[in-house]
């Protein structure tokens, strides 16, 4: 009995090898190569102990359970907090961050604990084509190298699933982060597209300035994000709402105030965050320090991490950071002499008001210089110095229309578009089709290719398409809506003629 066993087992096993086998022996000739989307941060739950009764989401976490632990943590120490105890409520605030995040930290050689991870889902199934993607998720903290194995994998089994020699990619954020590892470990030979959408290829200043302790909490850029946000909203009377709300707290000097108040906590109790906090946590983990930009890189390690304890997770974040962040225009050149690429950032939103380089231009979260990995850019809301003149003259126009950018200086400056506008990894249907263009066209297309997708694009989320990039007013925006119902725009038009009326009054 127990050779019978033995024998239906084998066979099992042996049927079980063999089903990608014959997959890969019949060629699908559809002419369409699968997609593989590399996801953004925060693409795979991280659980404590999954499948267990103790199981707990650590990122993302279910908002309600977290909130209740922070209002039952905090509250009671904000008379404590009034009262200028500010130990009290830095213990108390200190407690919650590590009882809600802790677990997330890795050990001295970047690898987590055992009990902690994020359930990795692998492809089943052969179906592909432009309407039906595969999708790639991983645990954010990890080494990207370990997910550019775990991606080459895939890719090998998606190829014999399938029956196509190569895939397409198009990450998303940090899915870029993991896309670059993957090109600089593997190269292209399984490759035929790339599409990089708002990724920090180079960093993002939010993360450098942050692991160097350059931590500022700015009114008007603050109140900036926020507005910027609000258009991603899909509720018109919510939007209208929002903005009409924020704009007149800041009128009546309310968040002046509370940022006064904030600026006062940020003081007494940033050092004790940092050491107690979010350096045990965040600093242990190599796919946040992905995106520190080389700029910060070395003054962020004398800060974050302690060469005698964490050498291991030092020569891992050395591995990413100097083979393939600072050799980014390298592996893209060189990528790009047999694959389709295409590099897609947004610009003139705030970005995270955090950080003293709150003035950069970006989609929100992601510096437009480094998502385009090199261009020249203005400060947000303004434009290139005057008088400045293309960086690199390659024979082609590559100063945006509204002189904030300079795309000339771009690792791939033909084949980079920026969308103004585009809040990060925000898309709508224009950019489905934009997107679907690149993925079914057979040859390489550039910026000047097509009159409807020129190199800089003004985002048109009511409309779902993109406009020509022009310099326009509030007012001038709203007298050029072609929908005048649009509740939010009504809402900033007679807010700003009010301002403008009343500051009007005072002009001399």
């Amino acid at each position: 009995m127990k050779k019978i066993i033995a024998v239906l087992m084998s066979l099992v096993i042996i049927a079980g090898i063999s089903v990608p086998a014959f997959a890969a022996e019949k060629e699908c000739d559809c002419g369409f190569n699968p997609v593989i989307y590399v996801a953004a941060l925060g693409s795979a739950t991280v659980y404590e102990n999954p499948g267990t009764e103790n199981e707990k989401a650590l990122f993302r976490p279910d908002t309600m359970p977290l909130v209740e632990e922070a209002v039952s943590v905090i509250l009671p120490v904000i008379p404590a907090l009034i009262a200028g105890d500010f130990d009290t409520f830095g213990d108390a605030l200190i407690g919650f961050i590590n009882s809600a995040f802790g677990a997330l930290a890795l050990d001295g050689d970047g690898n987590s604990r055992e009990n902690v991870y994020a359930p990795e889902e692998y492809p089943v199934s052969g179906d592909h084509g432009i309407e039906h993607s595969y999708y790639f998720g991983y645990d954010f903290r990890l080494d990207p190298y370990e997910h550019a194995d775990r991606l080459y994998k895939d890719i090998q089994t998606l190829k014999e699933l399938t029956g196509h020699s190569k895939v397409q990619l198009k990450a998303s954020s940090m899915g870029g982060v993991v896309t670059m590892a993957y090109l600089e470990k593997y190269g292209t030979e399984d490759i035929e597209t790339v599409i990089f959408q708002n990724c920090p290829i180079k960093g993002t200043a939010v993360a450098g300035e942050l692991f160097c302790r350059k931590f500022e909490i700015n009114k008007d850029a603050l109140l900036n994000y926020a507005l910027d946000a609000i258009p991603s909203l899909e509720q018109d009377f919510l939007q209208g709402f929002l903005y009409g709300l924020a704009t007149a707290l800041d009128d009546v000097g309310v968040w002046s105030l509370l940022l006064s108040m904030a600026d006062v906590i940020v003081e007494n109790l940033l050092d004790r965050v940092y050491d107690e906090a979010l350096i045990p946590i965040f600093g242990t983990l190599p796919g946040i320090w992905s995106f520190v930009p080389d700029e910060y890189y070395e003054e962020a390690k004398t800060v974050m991490v302690d060469e005698s304890t964490q050498a291991g997770l030092i020569r891992k974040l050395d591995n990413y950071h100097y083979n393939v962040q600072k050799r980014a225009e390298d592996i893209l050149n060189e990528a790009n002499k047999d694959v389709k690429i295409y590099i897609v950032a947004g610009y003139d939103i705030q970005r995270t008001p955090l950080v003293t380089a709150y003035m950069n231009t970006s989609d929100g979260t992601v510096d437009t210089k480094y998502a385009s990995v090199g261009a020249v850019t203005a400060d947000i809301r303004d434009t290139l110095p005057e008088g400045y003149t293309q960086a690199i003259d390659d024979g082609h126009d590559h100063i945006s229309p509204d002189f904030m950018i300079d795309a000339s200086t771009c690792a791939l400056p033909e084949q980079t578009w920026f969308i103004k506008d585009m809040l990060h990894c925000t898309t709508h249907d224009g950019h489905g089709k934009f997107y679907e263009l690149m993925l079914t066209g057979e040859e390489q297309f550039y910026v000047d290719t097509y009159e409807e997708y020129p190199q800089f694009m003004q985002n048109n989320i009511p409309d779902m398409t993109f406009d020509k990039v022009e310099n326009l007013s509030a007012t001038e925006k709203f007298k050029k809506q072609p929908n005048f119902t649009n509740f939010v725009m009504m809402l900033r038009f007679f807010i700003d003629t009010v301002k403008s009326f009343f500051a009007g009054l005072f002009v001399k």
